[in-house]
């Protein structure tokens, strides 16, 4: 059976699927989004005979299924990756799919069209090859990751759910057993707007703001770093973004601050917020001029909450990984993913058991150089679908 599908899918061309997507624009905000690249690999499913759904799941908005069913008798494998990417930027000839001296270039080439393109290769590798497994090999082309998950919640909540899932994040193919959860927070702090030449009698919100960032980096990140979880690391916290004030005569009447913050699974959402509200009101104890609200960005806007999870180094889904890549120059090295994607949502509301592990390098991801190595996706290819041989039994 490994001999039939790897002749398989030595066939196939995944750097021109992963080509042909990086040319087909699904950058953030853009019209119809998702709405071409969905179509495209669904009529390269039809074309080989897979069973296939593409779903509208927002106006414009597109999730694309592929699937190869197998008798009923053993574990189910989930082959997931977003289909949105983040805009071009600066980057030149983002959409150009330019393949050259072994690396595919472009926007999403490793976040995470690459990786897609390895997914799908593997489905249409078992089509041709004629291989049923025991349990089904099922592809999930996500739209939306990038802004608010709206098309892994679609997932979710819709199905189809699979045993295992492995989503194609860009790892270098380490397997990433986890991730931290991510909340991104405003801290509005108010002040009283005056002259800058009657600075005495107003209260400037950008001072209060530097007491409340001075706080968080004396205090608190050295007590989340106590909190350190195995493979994970220590929580984090990040200033992202500070406004305020509006011209230098001005004494500043408001100051938004914007964080980032990373929590592991011994801590709670809820835990998050109450504790920069301590922070807030012990400094409002210490001068009652200081004023501050914490809330989440996205409040009000009903999304999937952001937890962190971590499955076990031994779930037999890191297991057939380990086994699929003796074959390859990847060693099965276990670690975390250091940014947020589906598989968290995936893991938080259903029973999957999820990894995240793909070709790529993440540190290129949404830069002006952006690439992926057509061999990575090749070799990618080959352990996912050796990876599922061992576990769909």
């Amino acid at each position: 059976m490994k001999e039939r599908f790897t002749k398989a899918l030595k066939q196939i061309d995944a750097a021109r699927l992963a080509s042909d997507m990086i040319k087909i624009p699904s950058y953030s905000f853009m019209a119809d989004q998702e709405k071409e690249i969905a179509e495209y690999i669904y009529s390269v499913f039809q074309q080989e005979g897979i069973e296939s759904q593409l779903v509208e799941i927002k106006p414009g908005r597109y999730n694309v299924y592929g699937k190869i069913a197998g008798s009923g008798e053993g574990r189910s494998l989930m082959l997931s990756g977003h289909i949105d990417t983040v805009p071009a930027y600066d980057m030149e000839n983002a959409f150009s799919g330019r393949i050259a001296d072994g690396k595919i270039y472009g926007r999403g080439a490793c976040d995470m069209k690459g990786p897609v393109a390895a997914m799908i290769a593997v489905l249409i590798a078992f089509r041709r090859a004629e291989i049923t497994l025991p349990g089904d090999i099922v592809f999930a082309g996500l739209a939306d990751e990038e802004e608010q998950g709206r098309g892994v919640e679609y997932l979710v909540n819709n199905g189809p759910i699979c045993d295992g899932t492995i989503m194609g994040e860009p790892t270098d193919m380490r397997i990433a057993i986890g991730h931290k959860g991510l909340e991104w927070i405003d801290v509005k702090v108010k002040g009283h707007k005056v002259h800058g030449g009657d600075k005495e009698h107003g209260i400037n919100a950008i001072e209060m703001a530097g007491r409340f960032i001075n706080r968080i980096y004396e205090e608190y990140v050295p007590l989340l770093n106590t909190r350190a979880y195995p493979v994970l690391g220590a929580p984090t916290i990040n200033i992202g973004r500070i406004e305020g004030g509006d011209q230098p005569s001005t004494v500043a009447g408001e100051c938004l601050i914007k964080l980032d913050r990373r929590c592991v699974p011994t801590e709670t959402i809820t835990q998050v917020y109450e504790e920069l509200n301590q922070i807030c009101d012990a400094l409002h104890q210490e001068d009652c001029h200081f004023q501050a609200k914490v809330s989440d960005v996205f409040e009000g806007e009903n999304l999937l909450p952001h937890v962190p999870f971590c499955i076990e180094k031994d779930d037999p889904l890191v297991a057939s990984v380990q086994a699929a890549m003796v074959q390859t120059q990847w060693k099965g090295e276990v670690t975390a993913f250091p940014a947020w994607s589906d598989a968290g949502a995936i893991s938080s509301v259903t029973d999957s058991k999820c990894i995240v592990m793909g070709p790529g390098d993440l540190g290129v991801a949404h830069s002006i150089h952006e690439y992926i190595k057509v061999e990575d996706i090749e070799i990618a290819a080959l352990v996912y679908g050796l990876t599922a041989i061992d576990y769909c039994r």
